[in-house]
């Protein structure tokens, strides 16, 4: 008994058995049947277009049908016949209402649709709704579904879809369409309605004279159809087919497009992208296989530049052979027919032409990347820096070696000389980083240096044949760092000796020195993997270096500032204004280098800010506190917007601020004359016009209040002290010069109402009606009760009492005193005017 042959023999076998009774079945079939098994070795899908009845249906069922899996004994297979009414239900699963019902939330499942099964079949696909055939294409190029936060991954490996229509009617119906569609699917294939050989059409017809069915026996397994498929991701490419693949991907597009130019209705196939160039690799890979299945059993799973003819099943309308294209054109009837074989037909030239001048240029493939590359113009450079350093040119000449090594050239001898190129590059480092701080009279270098190196030590990093020199290059440009940034901060210290300096010049000077410590940590942390023992090392160094900078900069912006301001002849707020915006870029620069020395501004411009407010609070003449408030409320504005504390400006204001108070309330307290009015004075209202003449345009009613407000404002000062920012002095000479002002005013209340009251007949005495209106009309015409209760005197005066009457002491108890008083008059006054009215309306 023979032995069995090894199993991927056994699938090859099984493979061309299962294909080859599909060919004897169906006639004139062949690039269908070749695109399908690309198909099903890449994993890959299948559009079939055509006219009814050309066995589209009968071919797909037949294959997919028939691919079974060995446990099961059934094949994995989805099938489903498109139509308006199809959802996405009906293709990718039930909704879960378990789901649905318990969280709100929308989940297929899955195992129920197409992404349940291996295979699928979808008849009539383009009877289905735009957006349906969109959502469903995304799902057969991502093999998933994303359903909210949820993502199921699929088993579908392979979908052959077949439709009716021709292409040019799903194009006319929506071109954005036909394009999702080319730009997923791997394979299109249109099958003509007639057959181009007599010798075809008669043996279908003797065949179903007879009766005769298919006799389709032979079956494939999904286990077997695995091997295959594994072969195919073993497929090596070389870089020069890799390179075949693309000159033919860019020739085709040019010829195809010129095509369109010629005829307006023609849309290509295939549409170019990166998408479609990673599955034209997956099909070359594939039809490599194919041909060892068929035709060199021996040949090696490499790709040549002979199965570059291979990819016309992939970027091509697939359709019969060039000699049964020209047969059938010539017997054709349908107009639909063709211009659908025309598309065949010219594609096939273009593809042939294209094809034709890919193997013409990959000929001289190695000499055209070389001169590309330019490897001798790269040696030259880098020999050059070696004997002068140019750190534009070495960053230039470092990242053009990069691009170029990294992935590489396609031809393997084409990396050699760039690799020269790259250690002379290496070689000129090593000579600078060993010159130091005395490198050509370059100092510390600068950032353009600091580039430099770390571009030369990236390539270094980056390609395997000089990462034995990556180590000692880290440790030589950690101790180049560490000499660098002992540079910077010295650099920084010779500042003091630099006369003429000005602020502006400073901040250049610290946004440059922060840009190149920056670069210093970047290099510095380039360095981890070669050398990390030097991080710790440059990172104290450089905290260190960061600090004398700034030191060293605050130094001399207090000598430039002090210098400047001297000179100044602006006006307070102005100067302020000025030296502010000045300092604010300073001190913004200084803290990007250490956030740990702030308050330079608030140093250099306390002085000018006390300036400022001594000045405005010491001339700003008011008459009412209040005035005085809206000054000092300025002021601390002015201040925070400049930047400066208004609380510790303020603060050191406190005894001038005493002092215009003290001075205000000594002027509020000068003698007020408070004579009784006159007899006649007191019912003709002159009482009244002299009240308010003389009293109420000269009362400082309200200053108390005004001044306790000014000191809740002022006492934020002092960190909120219980005790106020005003002294209690402060506070009681001006609540004294009120108080005066208020008891000069209840005098004289007192005294015209008494004479006012005893000039009138007492209500009791009134009997009849005419004598109490004539009492009420001199009552009004005196004026007493506008003032009393229209105008609300008492009221008013017995507000101010009661705030004076919370004052502490001798000055408290005079305010409630006096309150009394205002009581008295204001009860007084009510009882007679009520007995008067009460008489009046009794008579």
């Amino acid at each position: 008994m023979s032995p069995q042959p090894p199993p991927y023999l056994q699938a090859a076998r099984a493979f061309r058995h299962f294909f080859g009774e599909l060919r004897d079945a169906y006639l004139e079939r062949e690039t269908l049947f070749t695109q399908i098994e690309l198909a099903l070795l890449g994993r890959e899908h299948v559009l079939v277009v055509g006219p009814p009845g050309t066995a589209k249906s009968a071919i797909a069922s037949a294959v997919l049908g028939r691919i079974i899996d060995e446990r099961t004994g059934q094949p994995s297979l989805f099938s489903k016949q498109l139509a308006e009414s199809t959802v996405q239900a009906d293709l990718i699963g039930p909704v879960d209402f378990k789901v649905l019902t318990e969280t709100g939330r929308t989940e297929y499942l899955t195992d129920e649709g197409m992404l349940g099964s291996e295979h699928a079949f979808l008849d009539e696909v383009f009877d289905g709704r735009d957006m349906l055939l969109r959502s469903i294409l995304n799902v057969l190029y991502e093999r998933e579904l994303k359903h909210g936060r949820r993502v199921t991954a699929g088993r579908t490996e392979c979908v052959i879809m077949t439709s009716n229509r021709y292409l040019s009617e799903v194009l006319a119906r929506s071109p954005e369409l036909l394009l999702a569609f080319a730009d997923r699917l791997s394979f299109i294939c249109f099958v003509p309605k007639s057959f181009a050989r007599r010798e075809s059409r008669a043996a279908m017809l003797q065949r179903f004279s007879a009766g005769a069915r298919p006799d389709l026996r032979a079956q494939l397994t999904l286990q077997q159809l695995d091997l295959l498929q594994d072969a195919v991701t073993k497929v090596k490419v070389p870089s020069h087919v890799l390179e075949g693949v693309e000159l033919l991907a860019d020739a085709l597009e040019r010829a195809l497009a010129a095509q369109v130019s010629k005829l307006p209705d023609y849309v290509p196939t295939k549409y170019f992208s990166q998408r479609s160039a990673v599955k034209a690799l997956w099909a070359l890979k594939a039809a490599v296989v194919r041909d060892q299945l068929y035709r060199r059993p021996d040949r090696p799973l490499e790709a040549t530049v002979e199965d570059l003819d291979s990819l016309r099943w992939f970027f091509l309308l697939g359709g019969p052979p060039a000699a049964e294209t020209e047969a059938l054109l010539k017997a054709v009837v349908d107009p639909r027919e063709r211009a659908q074989l025309e598309i065949v037909r010219l594609e096939q030239r273009a593809f042939d032409e294209s094809l034709a001048k890919v193997r013409q240029e990959l000929g001289g493939g190695v000499e055209r990347e070389a001169q590309a590359l330019g490897a001798q113009e790269e040696v030259t450079a880098a020999e050059a820096l070696g004997r002068n350093w140019q750190p534009a040119l070495v960053s230039n000449t470092a990242k053009a070696l990069l691009a170029k090594l990294v992935p590489g050239p396609r031809h393997a001898q084409n990396r050699a000389p760039l690799l020269v190129a790259a250690r002379a590059l290496v070689a000129a480092l090593e000579q600078r980083l060993a010159r130091g701080m005395a490198g050509q009279g370059e100092g510390r270098g600068g950032l353009a240096l600091l580039s430099s190196f770390r571009d030369a030590l990236e390539l270094c990093r980056t390609l395997p044949e000089l990462r034995a020199n990556f180590a000692p290059l880290c440790e030589a440009t950690a101790r180049f760092l560490e000499g660098a940034l002992e540079m910077i901060a010295l650099s920084a210290e010779s500042v003091d000796f630099e006369d003429g300096l000005k602020l502006e010049g400073l901040v250049g000077l610290a946004d440059n020195l922060e840009e190149e410590l920056s670069q210093t940590t970047e290099l510095a942390g380039q360095l981890a993997e070669g050398a990390p023992a030097a991080l710790e090392r440059l990172r104290v160094a450089e905290v260190a270096v960061r600090r004398r900078v700034v030191s060293a900069l605050r130094r001399r912006a207090a000598q430039a500032f002090q210098g400047s301001t001297g000179r100044s002849r602006k006006e307070p707020l102005e100067a302020l204004s000025a030296d502010s915006r000045r300092l604010t870029q300073l001190e913004h620069s200084l803290a990007v280098l250490d956030p740990s020395q702030a308050g330079l501004k608030q140093e250099l411009l306390l002085p000018l800010g006390l300036a400022y407010a001594r000045d405005v609070l010491g001339t700003t003449p008011f008459e009412r506190i209040e005035q005085y408030g809206r000054a000092v409320q300025s002021v601390a504005e002015n201040l925070r917007r400049e930047g400066l504390s208004a609380e510790l400006v303020l603060a050191e204001c406190r005894d001038l601020i005493e002092t215009r108070l003290r001075e205000h309330a000594r002027l509020l307290t000068r003698e007020v004359a408070s004579p009784p009015p006159q007899a006649t004075a007191v019912l003709n209202g002159d009482a009244y016009v002299f009240y308010r003449g003389e009293f109420s345009s000269r009362a400082p009613d309200g200053e108390l209040a005004a001044l306790l407000g000014l000191d809740g404002q002022l006492t934020v000062t002092r960190g909120g002290a219980s005790s106020g920012f005003l002294s209690e002095n402060v506070r009681a000479a001006v609540a004294q010069a009120e108080l005066s002002f208020v008891h000069s005013r209840v005098k004289y209340l007192r005294s015209w109402l008494t004479q006012l009251l005893t000039s009138l007949p007492a209500p009791d005495s009134i009997s009849e009606k005419a004598e109490a209106e004539r009492t009420v009309d001199r009552l009004v015409r005196s004026r007493f009760p506008m003032l009393a209760l229209k105008e609300g005197e008492l009221v008013r005066l017995r507000g101010v009492l009661s705030l004076l009457g919370s004052m502490p002491g001798d000055l408290g108890e005079s305010a409630r005193r006096l309150e009394g008083q205002l009581r008295g008059i204001d009860e007084d006054f009510g009882r007679f005017s009520r007995q008067v009215l009460e008489r009046r309306s009794a008579s």
